[in-house]
């Protein structure tokens, strides 16, 4: 039996698949009693958020509380600043770890939740109607628990229906489209080579477990894991109504496949160099080296005729998915494969059982957390992520919860931070002046987007129902992927953002030489406009001062100032600069975590910005003072305020699967390195709590690792 792609999507309800534009909507306007109501929100959260804040009536912005005095500054400086705090913020039972950004997230999530929940009752405009309708059908357990698994039925359908090649791209393709990613992954961005145009990214993917290795490892923790994914899968086959033995048939065939797809992935560190995953082709190159795989068929079923090359980021991936796997696997393994990752993507938005199966592995198993979030919650966080209404509902966060007076103060920070950058820059003995002028260029073409973006994403042709939240799900996936393809071909949008303003983070991107900084973590314990600048420097000034960095680490380093990966240094400069990131790389090798070593190359960017972006704000802070003499404020210095901020921002406790987890698959070091690593290489922090030659938190001298 043969599908019709767009008349499968027609009979979804998803003919909304619109190339979304760029809008000009305006802010939602609170009137005064919703205002009001805000307000007392903000109050309730700031007071349940205490524990992270100064002390209400302290400027220094350093919680005595949070300190644990049984251990030496000059010994664990991360315990010693925030072991109070770890002992009395024990992990909650729906989480898998527990700290300043979980925090946060966790009271921004009970903010949206009663946008939410007003949008829902009393909607002001089209918007609003749209986010209530979301939040609605989200909410209604009773009918999704009716529904069961209705919502995927045709879906499954056209996957056991495919009976040749051409039905199984239309099938490969029709999932791309949801954001669903059988064999590879199919992303939208910058050229890296020519970041003035937008396209196509094939990427590496496929796979059921975080990463390659969970796969490949051969002790019996890994292998008890794999047995637990494995009897995963065939619990969620059953409740779809497969029988034991053809659960199980099932189950083995999906194991089989992903692992050929694991054992031809890169590993995680080797994906971060920006130029091995760098292979431009059009179609005649990629079916080359692929050519059992009909990529020009495949770009029409996504509706993505204007793709005519891409970026085929390891071709070698690519080549054993042809080869292994599309050429040697029977047909009927490719169905469980696909009905696999079908089910997989749609279990959190079905009935209670799939989400519970759902929960206990990829939550419980893999995370460690012990009970499920309530519903709200999980529905607030779906709708608020990027890829459904999160900018939507960003426009009415920043509008009641984001100070003016914050991104002033921000920007004050961004630019002296700068400041210093380009006074530190001539300076370095290591850097010869041609490499010494493209750093300044790149340096002066950078910028910063602080709080939310300037243009309103365009949500008009996005169709929402109060009913059937899978089916809002899909429509909102494929609306997105549908807005990232059409703009193929057209110029880069340097307004977008890649955060919505409610996120608790920040990033740099390469491609624009851009920081961006959500209104989301421009409050208490990263920014606090009443405290003392040594607090607001030591903590979003480091994170200001690590996004900036990132341009200069060692991937931001082989980005030039328009954005395009260009080697810009001259060749004993950039041996010069990779014999002190490497100085980088093995400290942070020699650090465990249980009985697991960091992997020094996987988390060197993220480090680099860490020890980078941390010299610099002490530095635009020093900048800041303008002569002041030193004030001591609840009895600590403006070092110590400083350097405890920092420390204040890595607050963190996990649960041991989760931390396991980090280590094996994040770029990021883990936290307690963050901070002891980081201080470890600074003279600021050894003259301001005393650490003497010998000490725990003081590398030896020929050991200081040092960039700017």
């Amino acid at each position: 039996m043969r599908y019709n792609y767009s008349s499968i999507i027609k009979s979804l309800g998803l003919a909304a698949i619109a190339f979304a534009t760029i809008g000009t909507a305006t802010p939602v306007q609170a009137d005064e009693s919703q205002a009001d109501t805000a307000t007392r929100v903000m109050r309730q959260v700031f007071r349940q958020a205490s524990k992270l804040n100064a002390p209400r009536a302290s400027r220094s912005g350093i919680d005595p509380q949070d300190f644990d005095k049984s251990v030496k500054p000059s010994d664990d400086f991360y315990n010693y600043a925030i072991g109070g705090w770890r002992k009395a913020n024990p992990i909650p039972e729906d989480q898998p770890c527990w700290g300043s950004f979980m925090i946060l997230g966790d009271n921004n999530a009970k903010i949206l939740h009663e946008m939410l929940e007003r949008a829902a009752k009393s909607p002001k405009d089209a918007i609003e109607k749209k986010l209530g309708d979301f939040y609605a059908s989200g909410m209604d357990q009773e009918a999704i628990d009716r529904e069961g698994i209705t919502p995927i039925r045709q879906e499954l359908s056209l996957i056991a229906a495919i009976e040749n090649p051409e039905e199984l791209t239309q099938a490969i393709a029709f999932l791309h489209s949801q954001d669903i990613n059988p064999y590879f992954n199919l992303y939208i961005g910058q050229d890296d080579k020519d970041s003035s145009r937008i396209i196509a990214h094939i990427c590496q993917g496929g796979l059921g477990l975080p990463e390659r290795d969970y796969y490949t490892r051969e002790d019996e923790k890994s292998k008890l894991l794999r047995a637990k994914y494995r009897q995963h899968m065939v619990s969620m086959f059953r409740l779809i109504g497969d029988t034991p033995q053809a659960a199980e048939k099932e189950a083995d065939a999906v194991m089989a496949l992903e692992t050929k797809l694991a054992k031809a992935s890169l590993p995680a560190a080797d994906m971060r160099d920006p130029e091995r995953v760098y292979h431009l082709m059009n179609l005649e190159n990629m079916t080359a080296i692929a050519p059992d795989y009909p990529w020009a068929e495949y770009f029409e079923k996504l509706g993505a005729e204007n793709i005519k090359e891409a970026n085929v980021m390891v071709p070698e991936f690519i080549t054993t998915v042809n080869n292994e796997i599309f050429r040697d696997t029977p047909l009927i393994d490719h169905l469980s494969y696909l009905r696999w990752h079908l089910i997989r993507s749609a279990a959190p938005y079905l009935s209670q059982e799939m989400e519970d199966e759902h929960f206990q592995f990829y939550r419980k198993e893999l995370r460690g957390v012990a009970t499920q979030s309530p519903r709200w919650k999980r529905v607030t966080n779906t709708i608020g992520s990027k890829n459904m209404l999160g900018f939507a509902l960003g426009q009415m966060y920043v509008k009641e919860h984001f100070s003016p007076k914050a991104k002033a103060k921000v920007e004050e920070i961004v630019t002296n931070i700068t400041k210093v950058l380009e006074k530190e820059i001539p300076e370095q003995e290591w850097m010869s002046p041609d490499t010494q002028k493209e750093a300044l260029s790149k340096l002066h073409t950078f910028f910063a987007k602080i709080g939310y973006p300037n243009e309103n994403r365009d949500y008009t042709k996005l169709s929402i129902s109060r009913t059937g939240y899978y089916d809002n799900v899909r429509r909102a996936r494929i609306f997105e992927t549908a807005r990232q393809i059409a703009t193929i071909g057209k110029p880069v949008d340097r307004n977008e953002w890649h955060m919505t303003p409610q996120t608790i983070n920040a990033y740099y991107n390469p491609a624009c030489n851009e920081i961006v900084f959500p209104a989301g973590i421009l409050q208490p314990p990263f920014f606090n406009s009443e405290v003392d600048d040594a607090a607001n420097y030591g903590a979003i000034g480091a994170v200001i001062g690590h996004e900036i960095s990132h341009g200069y680490d060692d991937q931001g380093s082989q980005y030039d100032a328009q954005g395009n990966l260009r080697n810009w240094w001259q060749e004993e400069d950039l041996k010069a600069f990779q014999k002190l990131a490497k100085g980088v790389e093995d400290q942070f090798s020699e650090y465990t975590v249980g009985d697991t070593h960091i992997n020094g190359k996987l988390v060197l960017g993220e480090a680099l910005a860490d020890l980078n972006g941390l010299s610099l704000s002490w530095k635009a802070y020093q900048l800041s003072r303008q002569g002041k003499k030193d004030e001591i404020i609840d009895g600590l210095t403006p070092a110590q305020r400083f350097f405890l901020a920092y420390a204040k921002v890595w607050a963190s406790n996990f649960k041991p699967e989760y931390e396991q987890l980090q280590v094996s698959t994040d770029p990021h070091p883990h936290a307690m390195w963050r901070v002891n690593g980081t201080l470890s290489n600074m003279e600021p922090f050894f003259k301001a709590f005393d650490v003497k030659e010998g000490d725990p938190m003081r590398r030896p001298a020929d050991k200081i690792n040092k960039i700017w």
